[in-house]
């Protein structure tokens, strides 16, 4: 018995779908929507071979082939696709973490350069003239102590004394204020109040030089005076810039002059302000 001819108005419409999804699964993102045309074929294909079933099914096999193979495609293609994303992702990522890595060494390649050239900052005793007013990046040029010895015990029970000038050339030296110097004279100051809280900085004396110069001490390299309660006791070093410093041995004294005080109800105590004024030869 010859079998009736096929109906074809599911099958062609099933048809029509899976070449749609065929054409649009090689696309990527709009392949998601061929998936979805791919299955909605299938399933039109599947019920044109049912109603087919005795008769002829010729395209509605084509249509269900063009959808099974449309969703392949579209499965493999987006399988292909995010491989390559996450590779592009990955690659990306391991560049930026390259880039971060050569970024901290060379932060680190940086700090640990300037740390072996600027001997300011690896010398103990002068770092904080450099770390404490912002010119991290000054190089110690040459350097040049004395031993000295002066004393005073001439007011108010404070014995003061010095033992030691250290005269600095430096480099490249600009502090927070963009203030620039060529030196400093260091110098070494032991203090021992017996008597009374007094008051008294040494560090913010006034010191001129035999080359000319005149400066104010105001750089501190660690904070020792000032207010002094009565039977303590201690040391440090002022630091006293330069302007002008063409060799460390051009330095031969130093003329330092700077005030005290202690507190008094008795308005005829003229004794209660004092100046120390000084010269240190350096020989």
């Amino acid at each position: 018995m010859e079998k009736k001819k096929e109906s074809i108005v599911l099958a062609l419409i099933a048809l029509i779908i899976g070449i749609l999804a065929l054409i649009l699964s090689w696309v990527p993102i709009v392949n998601n929507l061929a998936a979805i045309l791919a299955v909605v074929g299938f399933v039109l294909a599947i019920i044109a071979i049912i109603v087919n079933r005795k008769n002829k099914k010729t395209l509605s096999i084509v249509s269900l082939a063009i959808s099974i193979v449309a969703f392949v495609i579209v499965m493999a293609t987006q399988a292909f696709y995010a491989k390559t994303l996450n590779d592009s992702f990955k690659s990306s990522e391991n560049s930026s973490k390259v880039e971060k890595t050569s970024g901290k060494a060379s932060v680190s390649e940086s700090k640990e350069s300037k740390k072996s050239d600027s001997n300011l900052l690896i010398d103990s005793q002068y770092k904080e003239i450099a770390d404490e007013n912002g010119a991290d990046s000054a190089v110690l040029v040459a350097d040049k102590s004395y031993s000295v010895t002066w004393s005073d015990n001439s007011w108010a029970g404070l014995n003061i004394s010095v033992d030691k000038v250290d005269i600095i050339k430096v480099s490249g030296y600009k502090d927070y204020s963009d203030d620039e110097y060529q030196g400093f004279a260091v110098v070494h100051y032991n203090i021992d109040n017996t008597q009374q809280d007094v008051t008294a900085y040494p560090e913010q004396a006034d010191v001129s030089t035999n080359t000319g110069l005149q400066t104010s001490g105001n750089y501190e390299m660690d904070h020792f005076a000032g207010d002094l309660m009565k039977g303590t006791k201690t040391s440090g070093y002022a630091a006293y810039p330069l302007k002008e410093l063409n060799d460390v041995n051009d330095i031969k004294s130093l003329r330092i002059n700077f005030n005290a005080s202690y507190e008094t109800d008795n308005y005829d105590d003229d004794n209660s302000n004092h100046t120390y004024d000084f010269t240190l030869n350096l020989n």
